[in-house]
Protein backbone atom coordinates (compact mmCIF):
# COMPACT_ATOMS: atom_id res chain seq x y z
CA UNK A 1 0.00 0.00 0.00
CA UNK A 2 2.75 2.32 0.49
CA UNK A 3 3.90 2.60 -3.00
CA UNK A 4 0.57 4.04 -4.45
CA UNK A 5 0.48 6.86 -1.06
CA UNK A 6 3.67 8.25 -2.48
CA UNK A 7 2.64 9.77 -5.79
CA UNK A 8 -1.29 10.30 -4.42
CA UNK A 9 1.15 12.43 -1.63
CA UNK A 10 3.18 14.69 -4.50
CA UNK A 11 0.08 14.90 -6.78
CA UNK A 12 -1.70 16.61 -3.60
CA UNK A 13 1.37 18.55 -2.94
CA UNK A 14 1.82 19.79 -6.61
CA UNK A 15 -2.07 21.13 -6.43
CA UNK A 16 -1.57 22.86 -3.30
CA UNK A 17 1.10 24.55 -4.65
CA UNK A 18 -0.44 25.60 -7.70
CA UNK A 19 -3.52 27.10 -5.89
CA UNK A 20 -1.66 28.78 -2.98
CA UNK A 21 -0.16 30.89 -5.87
CA UNK A 22 -1.85 34.48 -5.77
CA UNK A 23 -2.32 37.05 -9.07
CA UNK A 24 0.41 39.31 -8.55
CA UNK A 25 -0.30 42.79 -10.26
CA UNK A 26 1.86 43.47 -13.46
CA UNK A 27 2.15 46.38 -15.27
CA UNK A 28 1.33 46.67 -19.10
CA UNK A 29 5.12 45.86 -19.77
CA UNK A 30 4.41 42.62 -17.61
CA UNK A 31 6.55 44.21 -14.90
CA UNK A 32 5.99 43.34 -11.37
CA UNK A 33 4.16 46.13 -9.52
CA UNK A 34 5.66 46.04 -5.75
CA UNK A 35 4.68 48.29 -2.85
CA UNK A 36 8.29 50.09 -3.30
CA UNK A 37 7.66 54.30 -3.46
CA UNK A 38 11.25 55.09 -3.92
CA UNK A 39 12.25 56.33 -7.45
CA UNK A 40 15.38 57.83 -8.06
CA UNK A 41 18.45 56.84 -10.33
CA UNK A 42 21.73 56.01 -9.10
CA UNK A 43 24.20 55.55 -12.11
CA UNK A 44 24.43 56.92 -15.42
CA UNK A 45 26.50 55.99 -18.62
CA UNK A 46 26.66 56.73 -22.30
CA UNK A 47 28.62 54.40 -24.93
CA UNK A 48 29.89 55.20 -28.02
CA UNK A 49 29.74 53.23 -31.20
CA UNK A 50 32.36 50.71 -29.97
CA UNK A 51 30.25 50.01 -27.07
CA UNK A 52 32.66 51.49 -24.16
CA UNK A 53 32.04 54.23 -22.76
CA UNK A 54 32.56 58.10 -23.99
CA UNK A 55 32.11 59.91 -20.69
CA UNK A 56 34.96 61.25 -18.61
CA UNK A 57 35.66 59.35 -15.20
CA UNK A 58 34.37 61.23 -12.01
CA UNK A 59 32.32 63.73 -13.99
CA UNK A 60 29.11 62.98 -13.77
CA UNK A 61 27.33 64.37 -11.32
CA UNK A 62 23.24 63.07 -10.28
CA UNK A 63 21.40 65.22 -8.55
CA UNK A 64 18.57 63.85 -7.09
CA UNK A 65 16.91 66.85 -5.48
CA UNK A 66 17.04 68.89 -8.85
CA UNK A 67 16.29 65.38 -10.82
CA UNK A 68 19.77 66.21 -12.90
CA UNK A 69 22.03 64.90 -14.35
CA UNK A 70 25.45 66.27 -15.81
CA UNK A 71 27.74 64.62 -17.58
CA UNK A 72 31.62 65.74 -19.85
CA UNK A 73 32.00 63.51 -22.78
CA UNK A 74 35.33 62.88 -23.96
CA UNK A 75 36.82 65.21 -26.75
CA UNK A 76 35.62 64.18 -29.86
CA UNK A 77 32.96 62.24 -29.29
CA UNK A 78 30.22 61.81 -31.78
CA UNK A 79 26.89 62.96 -28.95
CA UNK A 80 24.44 62.42 -32.79
CA UNK A 81 25.13 58.59 -31.76
CA UNK A 82 25.34 57.42 -27.71
CA UNK A 83 23.59 54.92 -26.32
CA UNK A 84 22.38 55.89 -22.92
CA UNK A 85 21.80 53.53 -19.63
CA UNK A 86 21.50 54.32 -15.47
CA UNK A 87 20.77 52.47 -12.92
CA UNK A 88 18.23 52.95 -10.66
CA UNK A 89 16.41 52.08 -7.07
CA UNK A 90 14.88 48.84 -6.69
CA UNK A 91 11.85 48.14 -9.00
CA UNK A 92 11.97 51.35 -10.44
CA UNK A 93 11.74 51.87 -14.44
CA UNK A 94 12.38 54.37 -16.90
CA UNK A 95 10.57 55.99 -19.56
CA UNK A 96 11.54 55.62 -22.88
CA UNK A 97 13.68 52.90 -22.51
CA UNK A 98 17.16 53.58 -22.28
CA UNK A 99 19.97 51.33 -24.03
CA UNK A 100 19.06 52.61 -27.83
CA UNK A 101 21.02 55.38 -30.21
CA UNK A 102 20.18 58.62 -29.53
CA UNK A 103 21.48 62.42 -30.08
CA UNK A 104 22.76 63.91 -26.68
CA UNK A 105 23.23 67.94 -29.04
CA UNK A 106 20.45 68.46 -26.74
CA UNK A 107 19.61 67.50 -23.30
CA UNK A 108 17.30 65.00 -23.24
CA UNK A 109 14.98 63.80 -20.25
CA UNK A 110 13.73 60.74 -18.65
CA UNK A 111 11.18 60.05 -16.44
CA UNK A 112 12.02 56.89 -13.22
CA UNK A 113 8.75 55.32 -11.88
CA UNK A 114 8.58 53.68 -9.09
CA UNK A 115 8.05 50.18 -8.56
CA UNK A 116 4.43 50.85 -7.04
CA UNK A 117 4.14 52.92 -10.74
CA UNK A 118 2.56 55.93 -8.68
CA UNK A 119 6.06 58.28 -7.83
CA UNK A 120 7.14 59.81 -11.09
CA UNK A 121 10.38 61.76 -11.33
CA UNK A 122 11.39 63.56 -14.57
CA UNK A 123 15.09 63.62 -14.85
CA UNK A 124 16.88 66.32 -17.21
CA UNK A 125 20.56 65.03 -18.36
CA UNK A 126 22.99 67.09 -19.97
CA UNK A 127 26.24 66.38 -21.84
CA UNK A 128 28.82 68.66 -22.57
CA UNK A 129 31.79 67.28 -24.80
CA UNK A 130 35.43 67.91 -23.18
CA UNK A 131 37.19 70.85 -24.76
Amino acid sequence: MKPKRFPLFLGLMALIGLLSCGKEPVDEAGLLITGRSQCYMTFFDLLGSDHRTVLVSGQTVIDTTALTVTAVAKFGTNMERVKPYCSVVTDAIVEPTMGIWTDYTQAQKYTVVSGNRQVRKTYTVTVTVQK
